[in-house]
């Protein structure tokens, strides 16, 4: 549990935080942030002039479990809330290791620093404000399709209505998913919520697939039971235009801010976005051919439309799948692996594995040491490369690294 500690709050425990250590300088001006287990105060963090970071103290018997890094995290995390995008301090060079651990890295003269601190919050941000749009614009199209389907005849337009409903359905998914991915790491989720993300584009897919079969199913009854065949209103096809061209224009901005956030959740609900797309030019295709040829073709398109979303709701299933398997990129794996074995020392790394939470990857391996080299020399070697690859690969967010001597 954390606390923060302004003016009015500090002087009602200036004593606990004495009675850990003594030697603490309390002041008006700082910001404290306390980490407690079970009532009881284990640590602080001093802050001044808003980002700066004094001090950090973890009482002696909690040490070397890591609730140094959760504290850090937790200063970062409310950093954020706050828009403050960098947290500093002067250069101490007796947790130097400590602090390159935490991602403090060496800026201004005498300065280390963490930055982009709201880095993960704008992503959040930009997830949430595409995919209002995406429901706003769904709604409105679901209405325009359905009615006018309804009025115009045309079953193929009112079974591309319901898809756009079963849109907005999968993009509410996708803001729960968002929403509950960007929870940071905590005790139980140690890799933190990312892969929320990677469900709720799995969900999208089931609803897409579930979309498909009751469409399909109600247009071949259409066929069986209707003997009389009704011709689609030509307004049908100025209502198709429109979609196909907002559809396009949707899928187009979800696709590029998913790839640029890297988020399964809104990639999927960009590619729900082209499979409308699809069945909007099959929906028009059909009506057309209905109208100048002949009527039965307003269904066969509409079993047409509903392959198209069972198809696409197959892919992004499957898309999403292997990223909840934690399928290994094997680029990547190779760029890590040679770059490893170019450090002085070591012999090989082998056993390059990763794991996938969100849009960040975590990474274990072991590298091959000389049996003669003392611990410390090792620990010292695997923290170079611990901390050289979370400098050179942005989207990597931890390593572990088993050190293996010379057989």
């Amino acid at each position: 549990m954390y606390k923060i500690f302004d003016n009015k709050s500090l002087k009602e425990n200036e004593k606990e935080l004495q009675k850990i250590n003594p030697k603490i300088e309390i002041t008006e001006e700082s910001l404290f942030y306390c980490i407690f287990i079970e009532n009881t105060l284990i640590g602080y963090a001093i802050l001044k002039e808003g980002n700066k970071l004094e001090e950090i103290f973890i009482v002696k018997a909690q040490r070397y479990k890591s609730y140094g890094v959760k504290l850090i995290e937790f200063i970062k995390n409310h950093l954020a809330t706050k828009n403050q995008d960098v947290l500093y301090l002067e250069c101490y060079e007796k947790n130097q290791v400590f602090f390159k651990k935490v991602g403090f890295k060496k800026s201004i003269e005498n300065y280390y620093a963490v930055d982009e601190l709201t880095k993960k919050r704008k992503r959040k941000k930009e997830g949430i404000r595409s995919t209002v749009y995406s429901i706003i614009i769904n709604i409105i199209l679901a209405g325009l399709k359905i009615f006018f389907g309804l009025i115009g005849r045309s079953k193929a337009l009112v079974a591309d209505g319901f898809h756009s409903v079963s849109d907005v359905v999968g993009s509410i998914v996708v803001l729960i998913g968002i929403h509950l991915g960007d929870k940071p790491a905590d005790e139980d989720h140690p890799y933190g919520h990312g892969k929320l993300e990677s469900i709720a584009g799995n969900i999208i897919g089931v609803i897409l697939v579930v979309t498909a079969y009751s469409l399909i199913l109600e247009n071949i009854n259409f066929y069986l039971n209707e003997s009389v065949r009704v011709i689609p209103e030509k307004i049908t096809l100025i209502i198709v235009v429109i979609s196909i061209i907002v559809k396009y224009g949707l899928y187009r901005y979800k696709y590029n801010i998913g790839m640029r956030i890297k988020n399964d959740a809104v990639l999927a609900d960009a590619r729900e976005h082209k499979s409308d797309v699809l069945s909007s030019v099959a929906v028009l295709i059909g009506i057309v051919l209905s109208i100048y040829i002949d009527p039965i073709f307003d269904i066969i398109l509409g079993v047409g439309v509903g392959l198209i979303i069972g198809k696409e709701g197959l892919s992004i299933i499957f898309q999403t799948s292997n990223s909840l398997m934690d399928i290994q990129d094997k680029k990547l794996l190779d760029s890590v692996q040679n770059y490893v074995n170019k450090f002085d020392n070591v012999e090989n790394s082998h056993d390059i594995r990763m794991k996938t939470s969100g849009n960040m990857i975590y990474l274990t391996f072991h590298i091959r040491l000389d049996g003669n080299m003392k611990i410390s020399e090792g620990h010292d070697i695997s923290d170079d490369i611990k901390y050289s690859i979370l400098n050179k690969y942005e989207e990597v967010g931890d390593v572990t690294i088993h050190v293996d001597c010379r057989i």
